[in-house]
């Protein structure tokens, strides 16, 4: 009983740690970062961030422990800590670099100067200064060898990247873990969770393959994004802006605090509208992020959601690339120029929700055990309604005795077949996932050793039929015949066991080996007309090793080697939605005609990656540098032609290699004052590939594309800009380049050799600065900040990327000079 008394009040009675943090010339420091670490442990004990004082405290147990307080633009303190009693210290932090100098400890992301692998972090702070109302992709495009792309032109609504010229079905995204990629199609919707960058902690961008444990093989690399609104003190603003191409946002947010001392919860609700750059690329999006979390000795739990509905006109199709710089014909009676949109014509629209639930978990059953999972619940259900006159009679299942088409006039799009018909044909989706993600991580002296495993079930409805119609048979049209043209039904089932181990065998030396195990499989089942149905199943091992030389020291080099696989998406084995088009399952076939479902036709693709690098860091100084060079065997790349989406078929070139070089700088000039940059230089060529390629007169023809550079792949890219700070003052400048990009695999030119410019994306260089202004405490409108982002400053008429398109290319202009402003008020 008396043993029991003293340990509750042992507990009651902690000593509370309290103290100022502030810079060298006294100021304090609002939002620095406190955590105190036991032992060797990777995983803070205790956590805070100070007030607009500078101040902190905490409840913590007496013992000795290690404090780490980290403020952006100022070196980070780390330092041995004991308490035995109430204490209040004092921490000086030195001016450092602002490019990229916060980092935040999770443990599935690389660690600087220790973790062998090339990568780069974006931090909130920078978040908070890059142009505002822009999808995540605009901002990523800033960091090494990324370049990205916009079908509305002002970076709302569809937005893509690129990762060394890989595109985002090639790169593993994960939020807090959890995988982004579609399972099927292996592409990532950034406009389904716009607005997420309010709630965004850190951002780590990863190069090169089998940087993911989790979810798609990251074969350019991974994007591991974490959010972490919740905040210690009571916090409530409310946002509003306007800009170019009536561009509109509203926000309000709020953090509870710590509520008892174990839980805090927060809440993001935003409308946001645009009526985009180009003709019909209007946005309307309702956004929210709603969270709990709860905080105890050995559990720390946190339960969100985040998502809200969008309608959006669609803009997927690019513009001739004449038009990009004047006004030419359409050969229909009309003009084209920058700002067109094919869709204008038939009002194409998007309906679309994708709400995401999370429920994330943290156990330390000692101070070097930790056990984390998460569990998660994905979404997504909508429709998109576009012009369908382009389809035929068949396609569309239309009576065969309609019009009295013959059997070749039925192939014919409609438009041919019969011009006087309209057709608004709606695809819809309706669509979930779910999945369970553990990992158990042991901390020893001079190692650490991480198990997980990954488990997920998706599944898909995928169905069209024709919306709305003149001229078309009543009892084929609407909501009320329910007259599908396709119906199928979609499924994967993913999963995998990982395991990685770092030791350090010297001071001077640390080593690291990874190893995943993954099983996936396809399933098509109940598709309505056609009757396919198959599984096909995957099983892959992907290693990777290396080590790093004078580890987490001023100067640090690292090499490594992975080798990884990738399955091809739904889409390369068989398109359901293509089906009444004559699209067949892309199998081998059996003697006697049928499909041979173990032998896609489409194969995964396997690359050995081999990467090194180094670094150099001081006060005022950080230079990266590294180099890869990425073997691929099968490399799944364009092959001609698109779906009905616009978006670009694949296939298969038997050996392709990439090598590149990366460089990344940041320098702080003078006290408030930082330059950064980067830039990448690449060699990206088909080593061997015979491609069959559809000529003018339809005609397929075998084209060697050996030596060629394959489509998409700037050979150079880059950024430069710079920061500036001074009390409220926040001033941003930086440029993005990049080279010529191909269209297809000619490399430019014509299946019988000819140059020809259409063929290519010219190299082109985009300007934007940001200035922000944040009233002091002391003045009348404390709590106000007002921000203005200018977009395109040179007002560049650019082409950002390009793909063959629908009888010619197609490319996807930038929009010119365009500004937003925005305020945002701290009420608590």
């Amino acid at each position: 009983m008396l043993l029991s008394v003293l340990v509750c009040s042992a507990f009651l009675l902690s000593p509370p740690l309290s103290g100022v943090v502030q810079s060298s010339t006294g100021e304090p420091l609002e939002g620095a970062t406190v955590q105190l670490f036991v032992d060797d442990s990777a995983i803070p004990r205790y956590s805070t961030v100070t007030d607009q004082s500078g101040s902190f405290e905490l409840e913590v147990a007496a013992g000795d422990y290690t404090v780490e307080i980290r403020f952006l633009g100022y070196t980070t303190l780390r330092q041995p800590l004991e308490v035995n009693a109430a204490v209040q210290r004092t921490f000086v932090l030195e001016e450092g670099l602002l490019y990229g100098g916060e980092v935040v400890a999770e443990a599935r992301r690389a660690r600087e100067q220790l973790t062998p692998l090339t990568h780069s972090n974006i931090t909130a702070r920078e978040l908070a200064v890059l142009p505002s109302m822009q999808d995540l992709p605009a901002a990523l495009a800033r960091s090494v060898s990324m370049t990205h792309y916009s079908e509305n032109g002002n970076d709302l609504g569809y937005t893509y990247l690129r990762l060394r010229g890989f595109g985002q079905r090639r790169v593993a995204v994960s939020i807090n873990g959890i995988p982004q990629n579609d399972p099927e199609e292996h592409n990532v919707f950034w406009i389904n969770f716009f607005d997420l960058q309010g709630s965004i902690q850190d951002i780590q961008v990863q190069r090169g393959a089998g940087a993911a444990a989790y979810g798609s093989t990251g074969i350019g690399g991974a994007i591991n994004i974490v959010t972490d609104p919740y905040r210690p003190v009571t916090d409530v603003r409310l946002e509003t802006g306007y800009g170019t191409y009536d561009t509109q946002r509203y926000t309000f947010q709020a953090n509870t605090g710590l509520l008892g001392g174990r839980y805090a919860a927060y809440a993001r609700v935003s409308r946001l509208t645009s009526e985009g750059y180009r003709d019909w690329s209007w946005s309307e999006f309702w956004r929210y992020f709603v969270g709990i979390r709860r905080y105890g000795q050995r559990h720390t739990f946190t339960l969100q959601s985040y998502g809200g509905p969008q309608k959006d006109g669609l803009a997927y199709v690019g513009i001739p690339k004449e038009a990009n710089t004047q006004t030419v014909e359409d050969g229909f009676g009309g003009t084209v120029n920058r700002r067109y949109n094919f869709s204008e014509a038939t009002r194409d629209v998007e309906r679309f929700h994708q709400p995401h639930v999370e429920l994330l978990h943290t156990f330390s059953p000692s101070p070097n055990r930790t056990f984390e999972q998460a569990i998660f619940w994905i979404k997504g259900i909508g429709e998109f309604d576009f012009g369908g006159t382009f389809r035929s009679a068949d396609y569309l299942r239309l009576p065969a005795e309609w019009r009295g088409l013959d059997q070749a006039q039925r192939q014919d799009p409609l438009f041919i077949s019969a011009p006087d018909a309209t057709v608004l044909f709606r695809a819809a989706l309706d669509q979930w996932q779910t999945g369970w993600m553990p990992r158990y991580q042991i901390v020893r002296p001079g190692s650490e050793t991480t198990f997980g495993g990954e488990l997920r079930l998706h599944r898909s409805l995928r169905w069209g039929r024709v919306e709305e119609s003149a001229g078309l048979p009543a009892e084929v049209v609407g909501a009320e015949n329910d007259y599908r043209v396709y119906s199928v039904r979609g499924e994967k089932t993913v999963g995998s066991l990982y395991a990685s181990h770092l030791m350090r065998p010297h001071r001077r030396l640390a080593i690291q080996a990874d190893m995943q195990l993954t099983w996936r499989q396809y399933r098509i089942v109940e598709e309505e007309f056609f009757g396919n149905s198959f599984r096909v199943p995957y099983l892959f091992v992907n290693p990777r090793v290396g080590m790093t030389l004078n580890p987490e020291q001023p100067l640090s080099a690292y090499v490594s080697i992975s080798y990884a696989n990738r399955e091809p998406r739904m889409k390369s084995l068989y398109d359901g939605e293509e089906a009444g088009a004559g699209f067949m399952p892309q199998f081998e076939r059996n003697s006697d005609g049928s499909f041979d479902y173990d032998s896609p036709v489409v194969k995964p693709e396997r690359l050995t990656d081999l990467e090194i690098g180094g670094q150099l860091e001081s006060q005022a100084l950080r230079l990266r540098m590294s180099a890869y060079w990425m073997e691929f065997r099968d490399e799944i790349v364009p092959s001609g032609g698109l779906d009905q989406f616009g978006v670009p078929r694949t296939g298969n070139a038997d050996r392709t290699r990439h090598i590149g070089v990366e460089i990344e700088a940041a320098a702080r000039i003078l006290p408030g004052l930082n330059a950064f940059a980067n830039a990448t230089f690449s060699r990206n060529r088909i080593v061997e590939f015979v491609e069959y390629v559809i000529q003018p007169d339809f005609s397929v023809a075998p084209i060697d594309r050996a030596g060629n550079p394959i489509a998409g792949f700037p050979a150079r890219s880059g950024n430069l800009g710079v920061t500036y700070e001074y009390a409220g003052l926040t001033f941003r400048a930086d440029a993005r380049l990049a080279g010529v990009q191909y269209v297809d695999n000619g490399g430019g030119r014509t299946a019988d050799g000819v140059e020809q410019d259409n063929l290519k994306v010219d190299p082109y260089t985009l300007v934007s600065t940001t200035v922000q202004w944040e009233f002091s405490d002391r003045s009348v409108l404390s709590g106000l900040m007002l921000s203005l982002d200018v977009n395109n400053v040179l007002d560049s008429k650019v082409l950002l990327y390009g793909n063959a398109g629908f009888g010619a290319p197609q490319f996807f202009p930038a929009a010119t000079r365009h500004v937003f402003l925005r305020a945002q008020y701290r009420l608590w």
